[in-house]
């Protein structure tokens, strides 16, 4: 019994010390990452090229949009061309996440469904659009005006 208990704490320091030096790849595979676009009432939903994200450094994707301030909501997500589970990217918690502030940070989740982003500009004009998938569970969302 005495070298069983020995055999399972040898296994358990294997264990502990891999999973330590262990990082998970953000978006699993950053290179297999699909093609990935700014969805929403702006585009019809529409996957638009003019809206394709472009890798800015590291894990972080951007696009640009100019944005009319009309006190109206723009409603969008970040979403491959066909919607595909795991590339539809919408708020992680409808309290803390669903309406973005100008310049903080928010939480995607990308398995939703009908989970839309909520922005409203005080401002009219251009705007970034700003996804960092550097961790795979609560990928960053954020809005900038430029």
């Amino acid at each position: 019994m005495s070298k069983l208990k020995h055999l399972y704490s040898a296994c358990a320091v294997c264990l502990i010390t891999s999973c330590a030096s262990y990082t998970v790849e953000p978006y699993k595979d950053i290179q297999q990452l699909p093609d990935m676009y700014l969805r929403g009432v702006f585009t019809w939903w529409e996957a638009d090229p003019q809206y394709q994200l472009t890798l800015k450094g590291g894990s972080t994707y951007a696009t640009t949009i100019e944005l009319i301030a009309d006190g109206q909501p723009y409603d969008f997500k970040f979403a491959d061309k066909n919607w595909t589970p795991g590339s539809s990217c919408g708020y992680k918690s409808q309290y803390r996440d669903q309406s973005i502030t100008l310049g903080k940070t928010v939480y995607a989740d990308c398995n939703t469904t009908d989970e839309n982003f909520r922005f409203v500009p005080k401002e009219t004009g251009l705007y970034e659009f700003t996804i960092n998938f550097s961790n795979i569970d609560k990928p960053a969302v954020t809005v900038n005006r430029l």
